[in-house]
């Protein structure tokens, strides 16, 4: 793969004679098909020591996993070119010799590779990485087919996110048709990989999202009722519900949330881990928010514990940080209470110095650092994220007060200066709300 993103036409034509080979071998048996453990673990420590040497402060892991290995990372997380590129050659080195585990941890890195190339590369990029899951899914057993069949929808997924406007929402509703098979037969990794095409659905649409939550609720029951799934369908099915929350009011928007926080608390119960303690902490974060105020301190309370639960895991500190300023935020704007020492700041300082945050986290910080009298603190912090392609409108009126109150502070010309261009910013950035 070159630097932008276009397979090489040795990697190309290696691509269709392993989907010919993979098609003239289809009927191969599981014994045959199944990786030397010994070689496996050399791929994936080889993985792991490229990413410690290239990304050290990448919080991620390569789980070994039951069928496949898989990269597991936070959400938030953004990978240096170099780690991409460093991988995609060992892996593609490894598919020359049929590796099924190197070609299904290609197909995750051709799609991590797929958030940062441009266009029209990305079309390219998610070509490619579709041959290669084609490959899979064609020598597949019985057991395996619908893993790749769950990675042809998330490719499929990962590319109708880089789409903008009514490319996007025409591609995400184009794979209902062509994945209908397969959603149909009702396999756990499908379905999974369904329920976040849905679940991104009702995201990107400003309309009536009944339909796609409807949808992925239905998905969510399938999925419990799957063998060794049913976890999995509880928390997919408390996410919707929690989505679907964002869309109600009043009771029926309470009664959303307490049937999603009885779900992952449930969860967490039985099987306690840093991915449903970040759940149930978001989940609580807003009742607390939707709720009476008397029943909001507890429902914050229960929030933070599991926020902090969450950030024991590296993947998760992000994640963690970002719920915590909201809870503590959230916890001052209650009635008499008002800010808790400088709890907010601290948490706002330690973001300040992470990637930027979503845009919710960059308005949590930006009221923390103009509470705390850092108004140039907060502009910068404004213009960062509007250089960066943020947008938002609820930061505008902050961000104008910061700077006003910031210029009544000036103590020397270079202040000044850094004023002038930040308004300069500022005004610009108000012009294209």
């Amino acid at each position: 793969m070159n630097s932008n993103g276009y397979p090489d036409r040795q990697c190309a034509d290696a691509t269709l004679d392993a989907c010919d080979e993979a098609t003239r071998i289809v009927g191969r048996s599981a014994e045959q098909q199944a990786q030397p453990s010994d070689h496996r673990s050399s791929l994936l420590s080889h993985l792991e020591a490229l990413a410690a040497r290239l990304a050290p402060d990448l919080p991620l892991l390569i789980e070994a996993g039951q069928l496949f290995p898989v990269i597991e990372h936070a959400d938030t997380a953004t990978f240096p070119a170099t780690l991409l590129e460093a991988w995609e050659s060992v892996l593609l080195d490894a598919c020359a010799s049929d590796d099924d585990a190197a070609r299904w941890l290609l197909t995750q890195v051709l799609a991590l590779r797929l958030a940062y190339v441009g266009m029209p590369a990305v079309h390219v990029l998610h070509r490619t990485a579709c041959g290669y899951a084609r490959c899979g899914e064609a020598c597949a057993t019985e057991e395996t087919k619908p893993r790749w069949q769950a990675r042809l929808i998330e490719l499929d997924l990962a590319l109708a996110a880089r789409l903008g406007g009514a490319s996007r929402l025409f591609a995400l509703r184009d794979m209902a048709a062509r994945h209908a098979t397969a959603i149909e037969r009702g396999d756990g990794a499908v379905l999974r990989a369904w329920i976040e095409v849905l679940l991104y659905e009702a995201q990107q649409q400003t309309g009536d999202v009944a339909a796609p939550l409807a949808d992925a609720a239905a998905a969510a029951g399938r999925l419990r009722s799957v063998a060794g799934m049913a976890d999995e369908g509880e928390y997919l099915l408390a996410r919707v519900l929690h989505r679907r929350a964002h869309t109600e009011r009043g009771d029926t928007r309470l009664r959303a949330l307490a049937e999603a926080q009885r779900l992952l608390d449930a969860l967490f119960a039985r099987s306690p881990s840093a991915r449903f303690a970040m759940a149930v902490a978001e989940v609580a974060l807003e009742h607390g928010r939707a709720g009476p105020a008397e029943a909001a301190k507890q429902a914050f309370s229960h929030a933070l514990t599991h926020a902090f639960i969450a950030g024991c895991d590296p993947r998760r500190q992000a994640a963690s940080l970002h719920c915590r300023l909201a809870i503590q935020l959230a916890y001052e704007a209650l009635p008499d209470m008002g800010p808790q020492g400088s709890v907010a700041l601290d948490l706002a300082r330690k973001l300040e110095r992470q990637p930027l945050p979503p845009v919710a986290t960059i308005e949590g910080m930006t009221q923390a650092f103009v509470r705390h009298g850092e108004y140039a603190r907060a502009c910068r912090l404004c213009a960062r994220a509007w250089l960066a392609g943020t947008r938002f409108r609820t930061l505008s009126a902050l961000w104008q007060q910061a700077g006003a109150t910031w210029r009544n502070c000036l103590a020397s010309a270079q202040d000044q200066a850094d004023w002038q261009e930040n308004d300069a910013q500022r005004r610009l950035a108000a012009r294209w709300q």
